[in-house]
């Protein structure tokens, strides 16, 4: 077990933001799973209808009562199949935009392909009297669809092999998928679930006709992760200054002592609270470097020694 937790633990590591988006749904999925055995075999769990929660609607009664769902019902399958085939697309279309444009626009765009293909949905669903209103939405397709059709935006003739099919233009494997769930909306079924891939692609498609023409449309999303990630920062720094003025008190006045690791992977014993800082910075520096090889040359190319001291130090900074 060990063994599997530290080979999932290198994969968040290095895999990239595609990579950790997949391992995101496919654990949201299992916890789903987990709580749906838990309710047939009779413990009084609380429930809302739609994966618990996480799936969106178009009624707008019920979407003012579950206002999360709007970025929760990305993340949320309950069909395996429908989980396999998104999470089959994101790893290989994410990985190939990922590799393009970095971590960073890999999620914005992820999340700004689900948002866009959820407002498509509520506004046609409430502005055309034929399309149905009832039932729930939930998936990644929206957001997968806005990463396909961005990275087939920026590299159109780029040819990859399809199984039964052969080789094809990355731009024909995108206009196909849009063309199906356009038809797909005459018939009737899944109307909602068809309109949110076509809103993530229509984002795609722009964002990348921006990015071409020096304008990024997922700014606005960049800030608020950002804004986000430093704000929990904040708070979890502070929580770590509490700890240490604790232990000086408890010290009367002595620095706190702490068991530290060097950069060269070695214990260390005794050593302050500025040191013990100095020797954090210095790993975490260090791991920066190693990130960017693997931005720039790929996981494949670290020395054994950078590949161990990732494993090791990776997940602690």
């Amino acid at each position: 077990m060990s063994s599997l937790q530290d080979d999932l633990k290198m994969r968040w590591t290095t895999g990239g933001m595609a990579v950790r988006l997949v391992m995101f749904n496919v654990l949201v999925f299992l916890i789903l799973t987990t709580l749906r055995l838990l309710l047939g075999m009779g413990l009084p769990l609380p429930v809302l209808p739609g994966a618990f929660g996480l799936a969106t609607s178009a009624d707008l009664s019920i979407l003012v009562r579950r206002p999360w769902s709007a970025v929760t019902h990305m993340f949320a399958h309950e069909e395996v199949w429908h989980l396999a085939m998104n999470m089959l697309i994101l790893w290989w279309m994410g990985g190939m935009f990922r590799s393009h444009f970095g971590d960073r626009r890999t999620l914005s765009a992820y999340l700004m392909g689900g948002v866009s293909g959820f407002l498509l949905y509520i506004l046609a669903t409430n502005l055309v009297p034929s399309f149905p209103q009832g039932g729930y939405a939930l998936g990644a397709s929206s957001a997968v669809m806005a990463l396909m059709v961005a990275t087939a935006t920026h590299m159109p003739d780029t040819v990859i092999r399809l199984f039964l099919i052969g080789p094809v233009k990355l731009k024909w494997v995108a206009v196909a998928y849009v063309v199906l769930d356009y038809v797909a909306l005459s018939n009737g079924s899944n109307v909602g679930g068809h309109l949110g891939h076509i809103g993530g692609a229509a984002y795609g498609f722009f964002y990348m006709r921006g990015l071409q023409s020096n304008q990024d449309l997922g700014v606005p999303m960049e800030g608020l992760v950002d804004w986000l990630v430093t704000t929990f920062g904040r708070s979890s720094g502070s929580r770590t200054q509490i700890r240490q003025k604790k232990t000086r008190r408890k010290g009367k006045g002595l620095h706190s002592v702490h068991r530290s690791v060097d950069v060269d992977g070695k214990t260390r014993r005794g050593h302050t609270d500025e040191e013990f800082n100095a020797e954090k910075r210095a790993r975490q520096e260090r791991i920066d470097r190693i990130l960017d090889k693997i931005s720039k040359v790929g996981y494949d190319q670290l020395t054994k020694e950078e590949k161990d001291f990732l494993f090791r130090h990776g997940g602690n900074v």
